[in-house]
């Protein structure tokens, strides 16, 4: 009986040692007290776990950080350095927070080293997670040996341990212990005789006050028996009651404002470093910069929580509360802007009832000359009218800005040239726009350069990563306050994350599309390169934007039922007094490709004003674009060509829709079904009704429609990412999808419609 009594009081002992153990009673009060601490790690252990952000590419941010276009041991450095200081925050912000609970600190040397050893179960957690998914992730999706991989992660581990050394020396250089602090005054308490657990003695020998404040934080005070000491030693806590309160204040309170000249610091170097966000040299890792803010946000949160205590959820909201109220004004409002479009008067939004029959007229048969030249280019055969083809390459970030490059420079080259001749208009959304928009650049260039349109170094600048400038931006510039302007043709504006998009954008692809709008005009009109007509959705009554060369208000009002609604606004009428074909390209190509909140919407100069942004909310794949261009044009297109052929550049398989079984669903996920379905599905949608559009043509239109999918291998084993952001796998894979069989046919089709099989 004794022995099975010691067994259990050991066991008792142990557990009682486990539970009152410093790191466990850190993690216990961050729990109970510091739930928005945690926030923060449960983001970034969701991210690497790729369970969070993982369609749009977030978690390959932080797994393959990229700097000065690759993979390096300086890109991993400067994210270990950016997580070293996001876990020295946390140190910090706790320290400040959950100093007084634990007194027995104020009673050794370096408190604050001791608490960040205690305090390094979750950054340990972390540091340990992340090292194993870059491996693995390293190991599959890159084409690095074994020393590579090895190498880059050691850059992750040193860059963190040079950060958390750099603090350290800092505290220990600057914060003071009780002996360096009350040197006499501590000798003589150390001395003293004073009787513990005499109440009544210590409440004749102080104020009331004194007392009970003293009782307060007494009982606010949590249990440690043990603790890591230097080298993570175990160390048993020593006794703090015989040390007079104020001394044990003192010490927390000078630690504090050290600590809060370091927060300050930090956020200065972040202000400071926006400053530079143009040199390549700074702008970090995309997943350096997240990091930056999530540490920024922490330190802000926490010295207001340490400020003001329960009011610090009332304050953060009356604040916010605030800053959206002063953004309703002129002073405070940024707006993103397109660059070289008049901004000096309002246009009335919108302008349907101004566009008259003669209008309509005149506009279609600005289109009639250019498909006039058109059909003088290629009339090669004696017999065969030649076939019209039209362009439409889907949106998808980086992977569709390659992809359709790519289709369209292997095509091309495959029918020597004829595909471009051939073609009277590209069309589609967002990264598929900038691709074709490039090619298409390229062709019309090679008429006096020497340049080759095909040439392999044009894949290469149309893989780039966009995404770290854009977000180091966000984070360094739009989030805080906008410090820089330029001027374009005469107009100020601010240099946010859209101009960082265009100017690194501009730097891909050798300035060649650094033009106006207008300097497409002359080109377009004689059909030396085809139409091409953009589509940014309005946010503020889902319209379309439609942004072109020539006048298109016969796509802008319905010509069957004149009642009807029209979804389309065309750009040249609706700002026919802002110098519409003064606005900068590549400013137009933004407006089709502001996926929200990666980069800002387009304010646009209307009353009221309107803000347009992502082309792909409404076509993402440009039929609608399309379809409503034959049916204007049909009867030019019925007499003059012996077809049309319409290529899809998409950026996914075109497959059928597979039923998703139901199954049984938590609470949670029957609330949230119905629209994340809807959601999840939306680009599906967009096929069906892209699909039943095409049906319908066949009852108005009696030539022969010919549709070519010409795809990216997309599924969901092969799955890349919808960001501005592509790994050296998913470039692997874009390239090689022009190998998949359906693809081979689909080019086999092309040359059929043709005729290069005679």
């Amino acid at each position: 009986m004794k022995a099975t009594e010691q067994n259990t009081n050991k066991e008792s002992s142990f557990i009682q040692k486990l539970i009152y153990f410093f790191p466990l009673q850190l993690f216990f009060v961050h729990i109970k007290k510091n739930q928005q601490l945690l926030l923060f790690w449960a983001l970034l252990f969701l991210i690497i776990f790729k369970q969070v952000g993982t369609k749009y590419g977030l978690p390959l941010l932080f797994l393959a950080p990229e700097y000065i276009g690759g993979l390096s041991f300086s890109s991993y450095f400067i994210l270990g350095f950016a997580i070293g200081g996001f876990a020295m925050a946390f140190n910090i912000s706790s320290y400040i927070m959950n100093g007084f609970r634990f007194p027995f600190l104020a009673t050794l040397s370096k408190p604050f080293l001791k608490y960040c050893l205690n305090n390094a179960l979750i950054p340990f957690i972390f540091i340990i997670s992340y090292l194993f998914q870059a491996y693995e992730f390293l190991s599959d999706y890159e084409d690095f040996t074994l020393n590579e991989i090895i190498h880059r992660l050691a850059g992750f581990v040193g860059g963190y341990f040079i950060f958390v050394f750099l603090t350290m020396v800092y505290f220990m250089a600057t914060n003071k212990d009780l002996e360096k602090l009350f040197g006499k005054e501590l000798a003589k308490v150390m001395s003293s005789d004073t009787k513990k657990g005499e109440p009544a003695k210590d409440l004749l020998s102080r104020s009331k006050a004194e007392w009970y404040k003293e009782q307060a934080l007494q009982s606010k005070i949590w249990r440690v028996d043990y603790y890591f000491g230097q080298f993570f030693r175990l160390r048993k806590t020593r006794p703090y009651d015989h040390y007079k309160q104020h001394m044990l204040t003192q010490v927390f309170r000078q630690n504090h404002i050290n600590a809060s000249r370091f927060e300050i610091a930090i956020i200065i170097s972040i202000i400071i470093l926006g400053l530079f966000r143009e040199n390549e040299i700074f702008i970090i890792p995309a997943a350096s910069t997240i990091t930056l803010l999530f540490t920024m946000l922490l330190m802000i949160t926490s010295a207001l929580r340490s400020w003001l205590h329960g009011w610090t959820w009332v304050v953060i909201a009356a604040v916010l509360l605030g800053i959206n109220l002063l953004t309703q004004y002129t002073n405070f409002y940024y707006e993103s802007r397109a660059y070289g479009l008049s901004y000096a008067e309002k246009a009335k939004y919108p302008q349907n009832a101004i566009l008259t029959d003669s209008i309509i007229n005149a506009d279609i048969n600005e289109h009639l000359k250019m498909l006039n030249n058109w059909e003088l280019k290629n009339k090669n055969h004696p017999v065969k009218k030649p076939k019209a083809v039209f362009v439409a390459a889907s949106g998808g970030g980086s992977r569709a800005v390659l992809w359709s490059f790519v289709a369209l420079q292997h095509l091309d080259s495959l029918t020597n040239g004829e595909l471009f001749k051939h073609s009277v208009l590209f069309t589609g959304s967002s990264g598929g726009m900038i691709g074709s928009a490039f090619f298409r650049e390229l062709k019309l260039s090679a008429k006096s350069d020497s340049l080759s349109p095909y040439a392999a170094k044009y894949q290469e600048a149309m893989s780039k990563d966009i995404l770290n400038p854009v977000i180091f931006t966000l984070a360094v510039n739009d989030m805080l306050v906008r410090t820089q302007r330029f001027n374009y043709q005469g107009g100020s504006y601010w240099k946010d994350r859209a101009y960082i998009f265009e100017k690194t954008l501009n730097n891909y692809t050798e300035g060649l599309m650094d033009k106006k709008l207008l300097d497409y005009k002359a080109a377009e009109q004689n059909a030396d390169i085809p139409l091409m007509i953009l589509s940014p959705s309005i946010v503020n009554d889902s319209r379309r934007l439609l942004i072109s060369n020539l006048p298109l208000s016969f796509m802008a009002k319905q010509q069957i039922n004149t009642n009807a609604l029209s979804e389309n606004v065309d750009f040249q009428q609706l700002f026919n007094q802002h110098n519409p074909l003064q606005i900068r390209f590549l400013s137009a190509l933004r407006m089709s490709a502001s996926f929200p909140y990666i980069l800002t919407t387009v304010n646009l100069p209307t009353d009221p004003m309107i803000e347009v942004f992502d082309a792909g909310l409404r076509d993402n794949y440009g039929i609608k674009t399309i379809t409503k261009y034959i049916f204007n044009l049909r009867q030019w297109l019925e007499r003059n060509t012996s077809g049309i052929v319409i290529l899809q550049i998409r950026d996914g398989l075109k497959t059928e829709r597979k039923y998703k079984k139901t199954e049984k669903r938590s609470m949670l996920k029957n609330l949230l079904s119905p629209f994340g379905s809807l959601y999840g599905n939306w680009f599906e949608v967009q096929d069906y009704n892209n699909d039943e559009l095409l049906e319908y043509a066949s009852a108005w239109y009696s030539g022969e429609v010919e549709i070519i999918d010409y795809q990216l291998n997309r599924g969901n084993e092969e799955y890349i990412s919808l960001s501005w952001h592509l790994t050296s796998k998913e470039k692997k894979q874009i390239l090689s999808s022009i190998n998949l069989k359906a693809n081979q046919k689909a080019e086999k089709q092309l040359i059929e419609h043709l005729n290069y099989d005679q």
